[in-house]
């Protein structure tokens, strides 16, 4: 026996193209920046290419020229700092080995051919494509990231300054075949997740979703959260190498807050918050009264603990916490951060709750869940604008 679940009531703006084969990286202090001084970024970027495009179409045409190289080597330089300063270090690498190489044509033992001119200007039209995904959604393709860096690596250490053309055709042939891949492999847009359950497990299921909504409207939580948080779970967790089972995870989305019940009966702050802070605990021992779903209890019982050790109840740390309380956590600070947790709030950006996500990175969550959470979104993101 299975359950469909659909992403129907998820709403999300913008689109994303997303490959699953594909990892990424992200500049988390970059995305935190104010909008204002990375749209200045991107202008000065902008900027800097053009005058570089026009330098190298100079020397193409009116010859070799020291000066017009100088002229080069300081846009490019700019470019560079333009980026570290604003947190971009995974681009800051491959600008830099490029301005290496144009140091390395002025001071003459590195010499100007046409091939390296254009393949200037490619590296520096594809870490603008880099720096527009970041900026877009957060995080940008890696694989495209590492081959020029790589290829750039090699062509600056060669010795033997004839290989040189060589060695840029072939790069610029490689990022143009990445390029092309990313491009040409289908987009997965599916965000249906079929969950098998046994016949005692469908009971069981029934009966919690009963709780949920039930306790939702005890609390003054919209009616569509426990749903929501649902599918956005299995959605990540779909993404993970080794995901967990999602039956249990099933449960745990649906139990995960059924200790809040203690705050209805909470007469004043004090209590209100000894309340919140034993929830998880609470709500893990009412689900462990069912049988079979030990492995939901796990992640009820940890679902507010935080990666660095500083969550509770029992300020666990690292894989001392199940993946699911993980993913569940990640669901329900992502749905809360959009629409609130009583539903009415939906004028939240949902690249500002992506940002917020990321930037508990190795503190709140593990960085390789983080990477199946922004692989989650930007495939709800794709579905959304088809």
């Amino acid at each position: 026996m299975n359950t469909t679940i659909s992403l129907n009531a998820f709403k999300a703006p913008s689109a994303l193209c997303w490959n699953k084969k594909m990892s990424h990286f992200a500049c988390k202090a970059f995305s935190a920046l104010e909008k204002e001084l990375k749209d200045d970024l991107l202008e000065c970027y902008v900027e800097a290419q053009q005058e570089m495009e026009e330098i190298i179409n100079r020397i193409e045409s009116e010859g070799f020229s020291f000066d017009q190289l100088d002229k080069l080597f300081r846009s490019l330089h700019s470019m560079k700092g333009n980026c570290s300063v604003c947190f971009l270090d995974p681009l800051v690498g491959i600008l830099h080995k490029l301005e290496e190489i144009v140091d390395g044509m002025r001071g003459g033992y590195i010499q100007y051919h046409p091939y390296l001119g254009e393949l200037i200007i490619v590296v520096v039209e594809k870490v603008h494509g880099l720096l527009l995904q970041i900026y877009q959604s957060h995080v940008a393709e890696s694989l495209l990231r590492d081959e020029l860096q790589r290829g750039l690596d090699q062509i600056y250490a060669e010795e033997d300054d004839s290989k040189r053309p060589a060695m840029a055709t072939a790069l610029l042939q490689k990022s143009h075949q990445i390029t092309q891949k990313i491009k040409a492999e289908p987009v997965a847009t599916s965000v249906i997740v079929k969950v098998d359950f046994t016949a005692e497990q469908k009971n069981d299921i029934a009966l919690f979703i009963g709780f949920s909504q039930k306790l939702n409207r005890l609390l003054g939580y919209s009616s569509e959260r426990s749903e929501r948080i649902l599918k956005l779970c299995q959605l990540i967790n779909v993404e993970c190498k080794a995901p967990v089972n999602p039956a249990q995870l099933s449960a745990a989305a649906y139990m995960h807050n059924m200790g809040m019940a203690l705050i209805l009966n909470s007469k004043d702050d004090e209590s209100k918050r000894q309340a919140e802070q034993n929830h998880p605990m609470v709500g893990a021992k009412l689900l462990a009264k069912h049988k079979g779903w030990e492995a939901a209890v796990a992640m009820v019982q940890a679902h507010k603990e935080r990666f660095d050790g500083t969550g509770f109840p029992q300020g666990l740390v690292g894989s001392l916490i199940p993946q699911g309380a993980f993913i569940l956590s990640m669901a329900v600070m992502f749905i809360d951060a959009v629409w609130g947790k009583f539903g009415s709030e939906y004028n939240k950006s949902a690249m500002r709750a992506v940002k917020i996500l990321n930037f508990e990175s190795g503190k709140g969550f593990p960085p390789h869940l983080i990477e199946s959470f922004n692989a989650a979104i930007r495939k709800v993101l794709v579905a959304k604008s088809q």
